[in-house]
């Protein structure tokens, strides 16, 4: 494999669109259980980013079942370069700000519906 195609592979796609948030927001106003899912959130976005260098090693691992770890290596590593490069801190950010946005689209609905007593 060359050096370009090395560099084309290791280099994610396009970061995701993330809305605009207000700084008077409190990032640390999310539980450790919503804190998770953006966690899990970040980590989609960057398996959707690195798809390519993901399927070059799926392919690889499928193709040789013991032998993976020594016909795979440079593969491995190139995901696990891409990976790194798409997981930063500004990608976390972008994650956190999509989930206080739908967070508080949902809140905006909710209190937009009617109570009702069950009596």
């Amino acid at each position: 494999m060359d050096a370009e195609t090395k560099e084309r592979l290791m280099t994610p796609g396009p970061p995701v669109e993330a809305p605009q948030f207000s700084p008077t927001i409190r990032l640390a106003a999310l539980t450790r259980r919503e804190e998770n899912k953006v966690i899990e959130m970040r980590r989609k976005h960057a398996y959707r980013r690195c798809k390519d260098a993901m399927r070059l090693f799926s392919e690889c691992s499928s193709n040789h079942t013991i032998a993976v770890v020594w016909k795979c290596s440079e593969i491995k590593g190139i995901m696990n370069e891409c990976l790194r490069r798409a997981n930063t801190v500004d990608d976390m950010d972008r994650a956190r700000a999509i989930f206080i946005e739908r967070k508080t689209r949902k809140l905006a609905e909710s209190k937009d519906k009617p109570r009702t007593l069950i009596g």
